[in-house]
């Protein structure tokens, strides 16, 4: 999420005042460090992604998979025949061709994927299946066509075509037949036969989530459940995350898997998902960024940080600054639930409510095509911010009966976002803590909405990653970390010592920021849970921040003495220099943070590559963010209780003495 980068800069501008004004404590080094991970050999590579390695991933819960070949059309796989009259059942021409097969007993399984050697467009593809219920009879034929290739294409993936993910229960054995009816046809056809096994968590109730939160203007991020709740095997993954600069719009899918389902079915039809699309499609993560059962529950799907603007597979051609939301079920003939739609509704208006002013209701132009699209590479189409998966492919999805839902979710979601789709409007709460007292005041509450302790630094992050940042503050004298977490309460965490600089920040690119600290008498700085890494000098300041839009933020360093500024594996370079705060912000609304920094001499804020501007007092705090909706941060000053902020005007927070902290 492009605004949390901004504004967790925003409290390193905190930590910056803090380290200037006193001069800063040099660390004893024979103090030792809490224990911490081995250093890490290599900053060249960003420092680790979301669910970094299939050595260290969690395994989750193991899928098993059984594969029946079929071939081709025509070079049928041994014991696989053609069956005309399954062929005039289910075909939809005369010309139609097809294979079937028939195993009367199989490994335990609970779905079926059926898929092929081509990725992109064939002719028109029909998969019948029938399952056999263990101890009882052969269940009714259930048909499902193509899917689309929803993930874009990544060189050197091998990516394979297949119908839509069938949803048996519990079987052991199967009947299958695969008709062609013209153009091109699928290679190399090939059955999976999914069991995704049982797990002790699949029978257990999702505790409620009760909401700790401050005073806001955003919808609060819904329960979402993680993928270790539904038992993604993270090994089985290796897809890395991309992200978009901000989501402009969602997309409304149905998974066709069909509405028979228990609430305990629900993780092990997410495994089967999970397991056709990242392994038997070659996709290496499940497409949808989140997924909602016929209950009402979300889930969280692709991996890389709930709250940010993660690249999916729900609109091939059109995934990059799109999400997409899946509702677990075949909603062709069968109405979508109320608390379905409901839940859509809420994550929609809570997406949409994380970066620039976004109306639901509206719509946005896209610019994308290729694929498996309707549209030629290139091609930029106008849909509605809340749109349908075949709106831009080739598909029914999300269903007749998903498609009617579109017009209630886009007006529910307007409303809950309320007067947030107002561009003007001043989105972040303006927020102080008062170092006489270690309280946090916010603007028009009269009594304080968090205390710590007096004289701490002041370190708001997302720690918990709903795209909002959390009130915190870190303790120069024990190294301990104490937030207020929405949905969780209070936290206190120790990390670092007296004599630390606090610089926490997304570095594994999650969605969460991560502890860290920087120690000036060594320039060693320590990630909780990454390691530790060498860049700095006794005097730098500490800029974390994602300078490259990769969505990690980089290790990075200012030297007031002589404006240089380093970014660990990348560059080095000048701006500012004696006098100045560091100012870092995303001035030109590109998704990647910009150097800057803040003159009190000449009230000039002097940014990386574009025109300088003046604005401010002779004293002060720079406190840049993206405070209105138009998705570029606004140079602003904190001096004496006030915020004063470009184009938006000035505001009277908190008391001479206090230290700005802004918050998303």
């Amino acid at each position: 999420m492009r605004r949390y980068r901004r504004l967790k800069h925003v409290a390193v501008s905190g930590v910056v005042v803090a380290l200037l004004s006193t001069g800063g404590a040099v660390a004893d080094p024979s103090i030792p460090f809490l224990p911490s991970p081995p250093p890490l050999p290599d900053l060249s590579e960003p420092i680790r992604w979301a669910n970094p390695t299939k050595v260290e991933a969690s395994p989750g819960v193991a899928t098993q998979v059984t594969r029946i070949p079929l071939g081709s059309f025509d070079r049928p796989a041994a014991g696989v025949a053609a069956a005309p009259a399954v062929a005039e059942r289910y075909s939809r021409g005369a010309k139609a061709r097809t294979l079937s097969v028939t195993r009367e007993s199989t490994a335990p399984f609970s779905a079926v994927g059926v898929t092929w050697k081509e990725a992109g467009r064939i002719g028109a593809v029909t998969v019948a299946v029938r399952h056999h219920v263990p101890g009882g009879a052969w269940s009714a034929w259930r048909t499902v066509d193509a899917g689309e290739a929803d993930r874009d294409t990544a060189p050197g993936r091998a990516q394979r075509g297949g119908a839509e993910l069938v949803w048996t229960g519990r079987a052991d054995g199967v009947q299958l037949a695969v008709t062609t009816t013209g153009g091109p046809a699928p290679h190399d056809i090939a059955a999976d036969l999914i069991d995704p096994a049982e797990a002790a968590s699949d029978t257990v109730p999702a505790a409620p989530v009760t909401e700790s939160q401050l005073v806001g203007l955003r919808p609060s991020m819904p329960t979402i459940l993680r993928r270790a709740s539904w038992g993604a095997n993270e090994q089985q993954m290796d897809w890395r995350p991309q992200y978009a600069p901000y989501v402009k719009a969602v997309a409304l899918h149905h998974t066709a898997t069909g509405n028979d389902y228990t609430p305990e079915d629900v993780p092990k039809i997410l495994r089967s998902i999970y397991q056709y699309q990242t392994v038997s499609r070659g996709w290496g993560d499940i497409g949808y960024n989140v997924l909602v059962d016929r209950f009402g529950r979300l889930w969280e799907g692709r991996s890389g940080g709930l709250s940010r603007p993660v690249v999916g597979a729900q609109a091939g051609g059109f995934n990059t600054g799109t999400a997409g939301i899946a509702m677990i079920g075949d909603y062709r003939s069968v109405a979508v639930p109320q608390v379905v739609q409901e839940a859509a509704a809420q994550y929609t208006a809570w997406k949409l409510s994380l970066h620039q002013a976004i109306d639901p209701r509206g719509s946005v132009s896209l610019t994308g095509g290729g694929s498996t699209s309707k549209y030629p590479v290139g091609t930029t189409v106008t849909v509605p911010r809340v749109f349908p998966h075949q709106q831009t492919n080739p598909t029914e999805c999300p269903g007749a009966k998903g498609l009617a839902t579109l017009p209630w979710i886009r007006d529910r979601a307007g409303a809950l976002l309320g007067d947030l789709v107002k561009p003007e409007l001043v989105r972040t709460l303006l927020a102080v803590y008062r170092p006489s007292d270690g309280t946090v005041h916010l603007q028009g509450v009269p009594e304080p909405v968090f205390t710590s302790a007096p004289n701490e630094i002041p370190v708001a992050a997302d720690y918990n990653g709903d795209g909002r940042s959390d009130v915190a503050t870190w303790s120069p004298t024990t190294g301990n970390w104490t937030m207020l977490l929405s949905g969780e309460g209070y936290r206190t965490i120790q990390w670092g010592l007296p004599g630390d600089v606090p610089a926490p920040a997304d570095f594994d690119g999650d969605g969460t920021a991560e502890l860290a600290v920087f120690r000036p008498a060594t320039g060693i700085w320590y990630i909780k849970g990454i390691g530790e890494v060498q860049l700095g000098v006794p005097g730098d300041v500490p800029v974390p921040a994602d300078y490259t839009g990769d969505g990690r933020a980089e290790v990075a360093i200012w030297r007031p003495s002589t404006g240089l500024w380093a970014i660990k594996a990348l560059r080095e370079f000048k701006v500012g220099g004696p006098g100045q705060f560091v100012a870092p912000a995303d001035y030109d609304g590109n998704g990647t943070i910009d150097a800057a920094t803040w003159s009190p001499a000449t009230q000039q804020f002097t940014i990386d590559g574009q025109p300088a501007i003046r604005f401010g007092g002779a004293a002060g705090q720079p406190v840049s963010a993206q405070y209105d909706g138009d998705g570029r941060a606004d140079p602003a000053v904190f001096h004496d209780g006030r915020f004063d902020i470009r184009g938006a005007g000035g505001y009277d927070v908190g008391a001479p003495g206090d230290i700005a902290m802004p918050l998303s």
